[in-house]
């Protein structure tokens, strides 16, 4: 009759010593090759609490445990639980096993067809080539995530870009276009096409870096630049046959030179820059002139009593004749006495 309860106060004592922490837990029993005695530990408990508390006035057994006054009870080891309606039976616990063998403490092992997610940790169906994209069913096809569409056989997903991504792109990812490269993406239509570095200007990108000019307009590098045949001196082509000219600049008559304009007129001289005269040769800016818009003649040896007239041609002062001909150089007119007794007396009398 006293083992009879003792057995039966086992169950009622054993949760208030585990909680108080005051019995010692022992290894598990492994008595043979009985699976059914695996996860089962021996904790060693006082045995007087196992003991109804109307036979405690009697004489307390000493016990099996190591220790005087203690007793050895079996109980489910950590990671186990103990299978309801069964004598004294343990399992192992795992927190996620759906579709899968539960074989040790925290260890789920799938059943065929499911393997073990480490995200979800879980068993969840498996599909031969996978499911990139998407989720495997339990019937072996894929289940796409949103923005993929289910290949033909039902073994893939695949991203879906509405339109397709047109030349040279493929579709990495939901609406998510790629570019080969030379291909660049629109970001308007989100569709490649072929690229052209800095653009075609005028012009239409037919391939990579290839640019096709429209009529009026040449290809210079990688782009398309407006043509002017006959040239366009001192400006800029802004057109197709039209040029531009810079400040102080004007176009001619023939529309392809820029000529310079000066306010003043240049005497003796070209308007060469806007408001600036060069000297024709032979003349030299006027003493105090600005920007030469006045040239004067000049004398390389200069003019000793006369003056520059022209390009290295001098005219005498009053008084002052040619040294010699073809000379610059000026020298007092000298006037010779004159002797009657040599003059003829006919000459004299007018004869």
């Amino acid at each position: 009759m006293w083992q009879y309860k003792v057995a039966t106060g086992a169950c009622v004592f054993v949760a208030i010593f585990i909680a108080g922490q005051t019995a010692q837990l022992h290894g598990p029993q492994t008595h043979g090759f009985n699976n059914s005695r695996r996860g089962i530990c021996s904790l060693e408990v006082p045995t007087i609490d196992l003991i109804p508390p109307e036979e405690r006035q009697h004489s307390i057994p000493r016990g099996n445990g190591s220790r005087v006054g203690y007793s050895k009870i079996e109980i489910c080891c950590n990671g186990y639980e103990r299978v309801p309606h069964s004598h004294l039976v343990c399992h192992p616990v795992c927190d996620d096993c759906h579709n899968g063998n539960c074989t040790a403490p925290g260890r789920c092992e799938c059943k065929r067809g499911y393997v073990h997610d480490s995200y979800h940790k879980d068993c969840i169906p498996t599909c031969p080539h996978g499911c990139l994209n998407g989720v495997c069913t339990v019937m072996g096809t894929c289940s796409c995530n949103a923005g993929n569409t289910l290949s033909p056989d039902g073994r893939y997903c695949t991203p879906h870009c509405t339109g397709g991504c047109g030349v040279g792109g493929s579709c990495t990812g939901p609406e998510v276009c790629s570019c080969q490269p030379g291909f660049s993406l629109d970001k308007k239509t989100n569709k490649c096409g072929y690229h052209c570095e800095g653009g075609c200007g005028e012009g239409t990108c037919i391939g990579p870096n290839q640019c096709s000019c429209k009529p009026g307009y040449r290809l210079q590098g990688h782009t398309c630049v407006p043509d002017c045949p006959k040239g366009c001196a001192n400006g800029e082509c802004v057109g197709p046959n039209r040029c531009s000219c810079k400040p102080g600049w004007t176009i001619d008559g023939s529309g392809s030179i820029c000529t310079p304009h000066c306010r003043q007129m240049c005497l003796n001289g070209d308007c060469v820059a806007p408001d600036q005269c060069a000297c024709k040769k032979g003349y030299a800016p006027a003493p105090g002139a600005r920007n030469s818009e006045t040239c004067v003649a000049h004398c390389p040896t200069g003019c000793p009593n006369g003056n520059c007239a022209a390009p290295n041609f001098c005219i005498c002062n009053p008084g002052f004749i040619k040294e010699s001909k073809g000379s610059n150089n000026c020298v007092r007119r000298v006037r010779r006495a004159v002797r009657l007794d040599l003059i003829p007396e006919a000459v004299l009398l007018g004869h």
